[in-house]
């Protein structure tokens, strides 16, 4: 029976393609089916130095492409054992890249195939992940201008295997595959095999990848469109944020944090979808990492820089007084309080506010921090706050904002302040 491959993502004569070579049947029958359709490409090979036999790995790719004439490139990874798996993925990348910039090229290849989705998919259901992780790997994505196509991924490993055996295709199999020593290992040699029992099994993970990735596509086109309708792009009007689907929300904060680097804590995002919706807290901050906070400041939603926010000491402006008025004609900020004898006991304080501090009124007493929230100052300004105090913690005059009109009306006193 003749074994017919197809594409998933057509491919151009007319462009050069990088394709990582491993030596197995997956990336030979790749590299072979594409040579036999002119399609220009550039060899790399990688050895993780894991096997003594990985050196058969780099004879067998390098006198494939030395007999075609295939510019080869080889890379070995000389990497610490934890996090192995993760950190090799990241250097394969990184060189891919670089041999695409030195050819001038933007396009990558690999051989991932139908099996390798299907274990992805197992795997990061029992990581956890994102909507789009939950669909696998992805046909083709974008990266610093460079574009990693995966041509063979609705293809079975086994119709590879035909393909190789029926073209005579030389290939070696990794035994460390066979190893039930990573979880993607048993995976693939433990649950997949039963699960193939089911006759459409694998058919049916494809069609699993295509609705869960229809699916991230449309609700992260709605995250694009919010964000594009933004003035600002670190400032959101958390009023039209509410009234997004959760589904919109979620991934607006993830794409948000993916942008920024910042490590991707599903924990976190609910906590802030939370802190967001609770109408009783209008002012709220999240610490995100060493550079970002997120802070929630009344109708709007705010991604700060901490170098920003960083106040090593607020310098204290300078607090004058006097019965004359024309003597603080220099001040920036100038009030006349009113107040009898008796009523203010000298001499007069700049401080910060604390928590206690009372504000006085006609109609009675008010905590400081209930008269900021209602005046609807945010909380990052309230921090920044002088007052004017007698001896007795009065609250006498908050610059911008309050007057005490509690002290009488037979004197007066001006008060003048200035920055430094």
């Amino acid at each position: 029976m003749i074994v017919k491959l197809k594409l998933l993502t057509p491919l151009n004569t007319q462009k050069l393609y990088i394709i990582s070579v491993s030596g197995g049947v997956d990336s030979m029958a790749l590299l072979d089916y594409l040579f036999h359709r002119k399609i220009p490409l550039i060899v790399v090979h990688f050895n993780h130095l894991m096997r003594e036999e990985a050196i058969l790995d780099k004879e067998l790719v390098f006198n494939y492409c030395q007999t075609k004439n295939i510019p080869f490139h080889y890379f070995e990874l000389d990497l610490p054992k934890k996090d192995f798996q993760n950190q090799a993925s990241l250097f394969r990348k990184k060189r891919l890249k670089e041999i695409a910039v030195k050819y001038e090229t933007r396009y990558c290849l690999t051989a991932h195939h139908l099996d390798d989705l299907a274990e992805t998919i197992f795997l990061k259901m029992i990581r956890g992940s994102s909507l789009l992780g939950y669909s696998g790997v992805q046909p083709s994505y974008r990266e610093d201008d460079i574009f990693f196509l995966k041509p063979f991924l609705y293809l079975p490993k086994e119709e590879l295997i035909r393909y190789a055996v029926e073209k005579k295709i030389p290939f070696l199999e990794d035994r460390t595959n066979g190893l039930n020593i990573y979880t993607r290992n048993k995976i693939r040699n433990q649950i997949i095999p039963l699960l193939k029992e089911e006759r459409h099994f694998l058919k049916n993970m494809e069609k699993f990848h295509q609705q869960t990735t229809e699916a991230h596509d449309f609700i992260r086109s709605q995250s694009r469109l919010f964000l594009s309708q933004q003035t600002l792009s670190e400032v959101w009007d958390l009023e039209a944020f509410l009234l997004l689907h959760i589904a919109v929300q979620k991934d607006i904060l993830l794409t948000s944090l993916e942008d920024k680097k910042i490590s991707k804590n599903f924990t976190l995002i609910n906590n802030i979808i939370k802190g967001l919706q609770n109408r009783y807290k209008p002012n709220a901050e999240w610490d995100l990492n060493n550079e970002w906070f997120l802070i929630k400041q009344y109708d709007q939603l705010l991604w700060q820089k901490k170098i920003l926010l960083v106040q090593e000491n607020l310098v204290k402006p300078l607090l004058y007084g006097c019965v004359e008025p024309k003597l603080l004609s220099f001040c920036q900020e100038q009030k006349i309080l009113f107040y009898d004898e008796g009523k203010i006991k000298f001499p007069l304080v700049l401080k910060q506010k604390r928590d206690g501090d009372m504000v006085k009124f006609p109609f009675g007493t008010q905590k400081l921090k209930k008269f900021l929230i209602n005046k609807k100052i945010p909380l990052s300004k309230r921090k920044k706050l002088w007052l004017v105090v007698d001896q007795n913690n009065t609250v006498l005059w908050i610059p911008h904002l309050y007057i005490n009109q509690t002290l009488g009306k037979t004197k007066t006193f001006n008060l003048g302040i200035n920055s430094v």
